[in-house]
């Protein structure tokens, strides 16, 4: 996995590992195989429809070869952007230790960017569940600010159980304060 390649601190432990949820891949990846499937309609009409799309008769049967290659050039970039697609959601991931939460976000092939932040400076973590079908299927946008400046600020669309992801950052937020001695008891 991409994560075991980071270098966790001595005695930190990885409390969960987070992809975008299934549904993020499968609408891009649907809108793809619609788009695999564009020259192949067209070509379906064609032959349905021969003169009745065209006034006139081009012949296409001597255009074969010429055909053949841009139905072969149309599948094979569209393939080529679902591999990216399905790229980019396998190495997107949050990992969530009980020291910090790490950012992997990969932007291209050969581009990725990592980001992690200690727990301790987490100010605020919020998510937003919108529309029907997130709130179906309990997906959402997660934000995390930190103490710093706003380029340490992390804004995650499309992931599953934001309540649940929330939760868990928030325990493991307030473990690591009581561990260094920060939290103050208000029920004395």
């Amino acid at each position: 996995m991409l994560y075991e390649k980071i270098q966790l601190e001595p005695g930190e432990e990885v409390l969960t590992v987070v992809r975008k949820h299934w549904f993020m891949i499968v609408t891009e990846l649907f809108g793809l195989f619609l788009m695999l499937l564009i020259p192949f309609f067209i070509l379906f009409l064609f032959a349905l429809f021969p003169h009745k799309l065209l006034n006139v008769d081009l012949g296409i049967v001597h255009y074969t070869k010429l055909i053949t290659f841009g139905v072969a050039a149309w599948s094979t970039l569209t393939l080529m952007a679902a591999f990216t697609v399905w790229t980019h959601y396998y190495l997107d991931l949050w990992i969530i230790t009980d020291r910090r939460i790490i950012l992997i976000d990969q932007v291209h092939f050969f581009n990725r960017n990592v980001s992690m932040f200690r727990l301790e400076r987490l100010q605020d973590i919020e998510f937003y569940v919108q529309g029907i079908i997130p709130t179906l299927l309990n997906f959402g946008t997660i934000n995390a600010q930190t103490a710093g400046s706003q380029e340490s600020n992390f804004k995650s669309t499309g992931m599953p159980d934001p309540r649940g992801l929330q939760a868990t950052i928030q325990k493991a937020m307030d473990a690591r304060l009581a561990t260094l001695g920060r939290v103050t008891n208000f029920t004395e």
